[in-house]
């Protein structure tokens, strides 16, 4: 009986042994461990979305701002079978919408947002529900809002979800994030985007929220910085309404001294704000399927034939190059020239011009022939020289460099040699291969009233930080070899195209303007060009017009250019006096 009774003894010892280094192990060895998977069972840590730095234009109105939205969430591992269903006919969204978003995340044991921007009937009916509705939480979120809607939108760009590729260049987005796309938002994604915060939240067994976890402090989200840009609501406002009856058009504007865009409008356009919740699929249908491409900026990604506008490009690289002088006279222009076996044509009889006379009449015959004298290497130096087929460098994404019809670059289009004279003729009136953005004109042409001296464009002003400016935009100066006289006497010829050339329907009684039509030959309608800039006298601004299909520049883009100038210097309308 004692041996029995020894033993027994023996074996509980070495049980309460065993035990007692099972609780050593828990408590001390795994202690941390299993304290944290205790929290894990009670505690939900809840992401606090940063709000989007706001964006104002030059005159500090709101252009993007943030507005509160309803989100619903889910859990993916706290869901049950009947969940998503449920939920899909509570909210109004297609199952299989909201299988897709939740399959990728399967695994999280944390809030995934499905649907922004929800009904207030829809949340009712979620709230209402809650019981059945097993790993489902609803918050108000920030989330982005544009009250200019689609006036502002090849300027701001517009938001989309991360994907893998955003993931992997930075961790520090998480699957649904929001993140810019196009525009102001992409380039400035890292001023604006702002740092998410936490809250804790303490849990019940069936993963119902109790409340906040005291002994847990929440870190709260700061706002992205707010950003001001050079724009002028008026002036946007006007090239909106003004562009209103055209299919396609585009219109920039410079402050000259500064390099500060003051207008960019690009038509057509899309509201920025149906990509801040779940865009429809008709509603991408319509847009991504429309003929006239409403994402593509036609004010800096598009390029066209410059027309006549090159004309003053080609007297000044002329002059330089002492191939011509502002008196040199060539062939009576009886509306067409002949060179080989083909007919150049001019739009109208101009007579014998001297080179002032032919960019104030805008005549070909003249060009054409001050283009061979010229020639093609000639011409493309002085181009190159110039902001034209080069980047402008503005600070937005989508820039095109646009095309200077080099030697080299014809050799390889055409192949070597396999290109006649003809190109020359069509390039010295801007028509043919050159091609070039509103924003290179408009650059271009800031660069002639500027006396060479031009700025790189920018859109940013400044950008402030709770109040306060940590930052002030300055462009690089650039410079363009010209000399004064022969500046001089083009800058006289391009007033004389608004005083009784082909742009009288730009000039204004108060203040003088200078500038040039251009025409750009196209299939079917051709592309009506103006660029003007004004006081002529002491330069402050310059605009491009550019409207498609539209005819002849003076006609249709010039009036729009002297309605932005008469705004800019709030001279009152005529009409309204």
């Amino acid at each position: 009986m004692d041996a029995r009774l020894k033993r027994l003894t023996q074996v509980l010892l070495v049980l309460f042994g065993l035990l007692a280094l099972r609780l050593v192990q828990f408590q001390l060895v795994q202690g941390r461990r299993y304290a944290e998977l205790s929290d894990h069972n009670r505690i939900r840590k809840i992401v606090l979305s940063a709000p989007r730095g706001r964006i104002f234009d030059r005159g500090g109105r709101t252009i993007a701002d943030t507005r509160p939205s309803f989100t619903v969430s889910v859990i993916p591992t706290e869901m049950t079978d009947s969940t998503l269903p449920l939920l899909a006919r509570l909210i109004d969204v297609p199952l299989e919408d909201l299988e897709t978003r939740v399959e990728p995340v399967a695994f999280l044991a944390s809030p995934v947002k499905v649907l922004r921007n929800l009904s207030q009937e829809a949340l009712f009916r979620v709230e209402e529900n809650r019981f059945r509705l097993s790993g489902v939480r609803t918050s108000v979120d920030p989330v982005r809002s544009y009250p200019s809607e689609d006036r502002y939108c090849h300027v701001l760009g517009h938001l989309g979800e991360v994907d893998k590729e955003d993931l992997g260049r930075d961790s520090s987005y998480r699957m649904l994030d929001y993140i810019g796309r196009a525009g102001v938002e992409a380039k400035y994604e890292q001023l604006l985007r702002g740092r998410d915060g936490y809250e804790y939240v303490e849990i019940d067994a069936r993963g119902h929220e109790i409340g906040p976890l005291p002994e847990k402090r929440p870190v709260p989200a700061a706002a992205g910085r707010d950003i001001y840009l050079t724009i002028d609501d008026r002036l946007q406002q006007l090239a909106y309404r003004l562009t209103r009856g055209y299919q396609r058009a585009a219109v920039v504007g410079i402050k000259i001294p500064t390099g500060e865009v003051i207008c960019l409008h690009s038509r057509p356009g899309f509201d920025p704000n149906l990509f801040t919740g779940t865009i429809s699929a008709q509603a991408w249908s319509e847009l991504s399927e429309n003929p006239s491409k409403p994402f593509y900026n036609r004010a800096i990604s598009a390029t066209y034939p410059p027309g006549s506008m090159l004309k003053p490009v080609v007297a000044l690289a002329a002059l330089k190059t002492r191939v011509a002088t502002t008196g040199t006279r060539f062939q009576y222009c009886n509306g067409q020239y002949r060179y080989g076996n083909r007919a150049f044509k001019c739009w109208t009889g101009h007579g014998i011009l001297d080179l002032p006379g032919a960019i104030a009449h805008s005549c070909n015959v003249y060009f054409y022939q001050l283009g061979l004298r010229l020639g093609l290497d000639s011409l493309v130096s002085y181009c190159q020289a110039m902001p034209l087929g080069q980047l402008a460098g503005i600070d937005l994404p989508g820039e095109n460099p646009g095309v200077i019809p080099s030697r080299e670059w014809l050799n390889q289009r055409y192949g070597k040699g396999r290109w006649h004279m003809g190109v020359l003729l069509n390039f010295a009136i801007g028509q043919g291969e050159i091609l070039a953005s509103p924003l290179q004109m408009a650059v271009t042409y800031a660069a002639i009233a500027n006396n060479g001296v031009f700025r790189r464009p920018h859109v940013l002003a400044r950008v402030d930080s709770a109040g306060r400016t940590v930052h002030r935009a300055v462009a690089d100066v650039e410079r363009v070899s010209i000399r004064s006289h022969d500046l001089a006497q083009v800058k006289r010829a391009l007033e004389r195209v608004i005083e009784y050339g082909t742009a009288r329907t730009a000039r204004l009684r108060e203040i003088r303007i200078a500038g040039k039509t251009g025409t750009a030959e196209n299939i079917g309608a051709d592309h009506a060009w103006f660029v003007g800039y004004a006081p002529a006298d002491r330069p402050e601004v310059v605009f491009a017009v550019l409207v498609e299909n539209a005819g002849h520049g003076g006609v249709v883009a010039a009036p729009i250019a002297r309605q932005l100038i008469r705004t800019w210097f709030s001279i009152p309308d005529e009409d309204a006096r």
